[in-house]
């Protein structure tokens, strides 16, 4: 769909990320640290502070926009990959909820169906389908409003990692359907692996901790707040590198991620036997932290390249992108 102008929102337990894309080309990369007591778990406290924290970011950056695309946490809505009989698109709004029925403990009346159409045969068809509550589409709408924003596209975040892979296979004239990808998001609550066989979203295993614990270990190591780590960025402390690599808590936490992460991928290949993940893309403020990535490259096989590498930008937004890929991909859905 094309746009002229829209900005790409992603709220974190600690940062917000947000991109300003022009005709579907990143113009500008923001990313602050999240207010206290906004954002708990994943999910979002306060609408109005969170609305007036947009608008004071967008005021700060010289943003002008009125219209938002925002990516929800994965835990905060229901994505289901599902097999139907072939249906008419008004007798797939009548099934749709039903499918959900086992997951879904609440009313079924009270939840919003999307849904995108990834195969179909004379008698069936594949749908990836996304339910959320309309609660909380309805205080996303209110907290663009409050920014002065128009919510025009809401999905979950793996959403926009899906809309980046498709983008990137248009463009190389990738065959669809004919390679599978894993991207590793090294977030501060959780570390999580997203598999997309075939380039579509299949399955999210979150690992913890996060990089919060890495953050209270290198702040008992240098001698600083923990808060303090977090706003000038655990990556920034590298350049101390006799402390940390002396540190044994720190390297017990770098090995327990890095061997997490082995066994999800040794785990999903087992099941997936014919899969052919040939990288691991990487992202999020935990993939910026070399003694991290560097024990993971000890331990998985798979070459470390990152998600910038999927994504067509100019060379001085790559890093932004590493921090906050959905924030653009979610503006490309």
């Amino acid at each position: 769909m094309p746009k002229n102008k829209i900005l790409g929102i992603d709220i974190g337990n600690y940062r917000i990320k947000m991109t300003l894309c022009q005709n579907n080309v990143p113009v500008r990369f923001v990313s602050e640290r999240v207010p206290e007591h906004l954002v708990k778990d994943g999910r979002i406290i306060s609408w109005d502070a969170a609305g007036d924290f947009i608008k004071e970011l967008m005021r700060e950056n010289d943003i002008s926009c009125r219209t938002a695309a925002v990516t929800m946490p994965e835990n905060t809505a229901y994505i289901r990959r599902m097999e139907l009989p072939l249906m008419t698109i008004s007798q797939l709004k009548v099934n749709l909820p039903f499918e959900f029925h086992d997951y879904i403990t609440e009313d079924l009346d009270k939840y919003i169906y999307d849904y995108a159409v990834i195969g179909r045969n004379e008698k069936k068809m594949e749908l990836l389908a996304v339910a959320a509550s309309k609660d909380l589409i309805q205080n996303y709408t209110a907290m663009c409003r409050r920014a002065g924003l128009r919510l025009e596209i809401i999905a979950p975040e793996v959403i926009a990692f899906r809309t980046i892979i498709q983008d990137f296979e248009k463009r190389h004239n990738i065959e669809k359907g004919s390679r599978d990808y894993v991207i590793l998001d090294a977030g501060d609550r959780t570390i999580n692996l997203h598999f997309f066989p075939k380039g579509e979203y299949e399955i999210t295993r979150s690992m913890e901790p996060g990089c919060h614990e890495l953050a209270k270990a290198y702040a008992e190591a240098v001698g600083l707040n923990e808060k303090t780590v977090k706003n000038i960025d655990m990556s920034a402390l590298d350049d101390q590198k006799d402390i940390i690599q002396d540190d044994q808590q720190i390297q017990d936490l770098y090995n327990s991620m890095a061997v997490q992460i082995m066994r999800v991928l040794n785990f999903y290949s087992f099941n997936n036997p014919n899969n052919n993940i040939d990288k691991l893309y990487y992202c999020g403020g935990g993939s910026r932290i070399d003694g991290l990535m560097k024990e993971i490259a000890e331990n998985v096989e798979l070459p470390q390249i990152s998600i910038a590498d999927l994504i067509e930008t100019k060379p001085e937004f790559d890093e932004s992108m590493i921090l906050g890929p959905q924030s653009l991909g979610i503006t490309m859905f």
